[in-house]
């Protein structure tokens, strides 16, 4: 999104449902993360980065880690869209749900394209910085998509960056209690 506040009112005025939101966007998006990591693990010989540190695991482990990151980013955004919905109604914007997951999807991008980085273990680091753009979008989109008032938009954007953290922070946590 070179230019977000043009493609935040392209994106407002589609009409659309959750359905082809996930099916056309967000199921391969949410991919790229799961299969660059599970690739990089495998390629390396086990090696795995995170923002704890590196460790090795196994291929078979690798597998499904990736399977289950890749379901929990399904669930993730979901659950981030329906809190975007509360929040931009308590900002008094609109709570509705689609516009929320058009908030959650599409300004997550950046996320999504740069977990891709992690086909080369040692990147990893790099690509969560790199994903720090969302904020951005996510900025533009609530008070263009979910119609946050302007003079909200700094609380609503701060509120939204720090639960998309919690949101990966959470994914990571459980990924690492149950595959380790």
């Amino acid at each position: 999104m070179a230019s977000p506040a043009q493609e935040w009112t392209a994106i407002k005025a589609e009409f659309t449902t959750t359905t082809p939101i996930y099916l056309r966007f967000l199921v391969p998006m949410a991919a790229i993360g799961p299969v660059a990591a599970t690739i990089g693990t495998i390629i390396s010989g086990g090696e795995r980065s995170s923002l704890a540190g590196t460790y090795t695991i196994s291929t078979v482990d690798a597998i499904t880690r990736g399977v289950l990151e890749y379901a929990l980013n399904l669930t993730g955004v979901y659950l981030f869209a329906v809190a975007i919905a509360m929040l931009s109604a308590a900002l008094g914007g609109q709570g509705n749900r689609v516009q929320a997951l058009k908030v959650a999807a599409y300004g997550s991008t950046p996320y999504w394209i740069a977990s891709g980085l992690a086909v080369l273990p040692k990147l990893t680091p790099i690509g969560l910085l790199l994903s720090l753009y969302s904020a951005r979008l996510f900025a533009s989109g609530l008070t263009t998509v979910t119609d946050v008032p302007p003079e909200k938009s700094a609380l609503a954007t701060l509120v939204t960056a720090i639960g998309g953290i919690v949101m990966v922070l959470l994914i990571s946590a459980t990924l690492q209690l149950v595959v380790g």
